[in-house]
């Protein structure tokens, strides 16, 4: 009999244990997941790395506006009438260089202050898209010195007349008006190109010597050319354009007020001529001229009348 009560003892004992062992008390045991089914091994890492959650840049866009004025009009010169075409022009921008065909030429510039000869080379050399709108000036070269040993152009006789590298044009012309004088070009007088023709004597230069104060005009060539020509017009510098261009007509205007307002230059009188008619009669016997002494001068053939407007 104690043998069954102390058997019966020890199976309570067990019984309680276990239910201890199950669960404790306050625990919570994981909640079961497999639904009784095996997961299959794939071989593959789940990739646990959390999403990017950082902020997307919200840096503010540039709301600077674009500058949508147009651009102004380019004219472009060099020397003090087109300095002052250039200042006249409020609506134009104006650059100072030499090189104004090329750039007019090229599409870089609207419009150029150049010598008659040069924009009728571009006339035929762009098939017919540069005109010219105005005459400006009448002679405009001299021949300068250093010194005060040159007193008419008979004192040139034996020497070498220096003339800058580019201009054909004027070294034609006075070649042109040394000959009538009984002058033998390459003999009883030489003209030698250089680019330093300022430093030279004597030199064939534009009257305003450019700044050019160490040299002296010893001979006014516009009243050479009258005297042996019987015309009293050199066709100097014109306005030359090219036909897209627009506001052509404010800078006409500007031209003549700066010929009005233009300070006397050695060798140079100022005109003003405009419209097609009148400028194809000033010019006609001028262009002429240079294609009898180089027709490289003008382009090789003398321009139509579609370079005048």
């Amino acid at each position: 009999m104690k043998k069954a009560v102390a058997l019966m003892l020890a199976l309570v004992f067990i019984l309680a244990l276990g239910g201890c062992i199950a669960k404790m008390p306050g625990e919570t045991l994981p909640t079961e997941t497999g639904g009784g089914t095996e997961t299959e091994d794939t071989g593959k890492t789940e990739d646990t790395t959390p999403p990017d959650t950082a902020p997307e840049d919200t840096e503010p866009e540039d709301t600077e506006t674009e500058d949508t004025t147009p651009a102004l009009p380019v004219l472009a010169g060099f020397g003090s009438l087109a300095e002052a075409v250039g200042a006249a022009a409020e609506d134009w921008e104006f650059i100072n260089t030499s090189d104004g065909a090329k750039l007019l030429s090229d599409g870089a510039a609207s419009a150029a202050i150049l010598p008659v000869g040069e924009a009728a080379r571009l006339y035929n050399e762009t098939d017919g898209e540069i005109a010219i709108t105005a005459l400006l000036t009448s002679g405009g070269w001299v021949i300068a010195e250093q010194g005060n040993a040159i007193k008419d152009i008979f004192s040139l006789a034996g020497k070498t007349v220096y003339v800058p590298a580019g201009e054909a044009e004027a070294a034609a012309v006075f070649g042109y008006i040394a000959e009538e004088y009984g002058f033998e070009i390459g003999s009883t007088l030489k003209l030698k190109e250089s680019e330093e023709a300022r430093g030279q004597t004597p030199a064939l230069l534009p009257g305003d010597l450019y700044g050019n104060s160490a040299q002296r005009s010893a001979i006014d060539l516009l009243a050479e050319w009258k005297d042996v020509t019987g015309d009293s017009l050199w066709p100097g510098l014109c306005l030359a354009v090219r036909k897209d261009a627009e506001d052509v007509g404010s800078l006409t205007g500007a031209a003549k007020k700066a010929v009005e307002g233009a300070k006397a230059v050695p060798g140079t009188e100022y005109v003003y001529v405009t419209g097609a008619d009148s400028l194809r009669e000033s010019l006609r016997s001028y262009l002429s001229l240079l294609y009898r002494l180089d027709p490289k001068i003008i382009g090789g053939y003398i321009p139509d009348d579609g370079f005048y407007i």
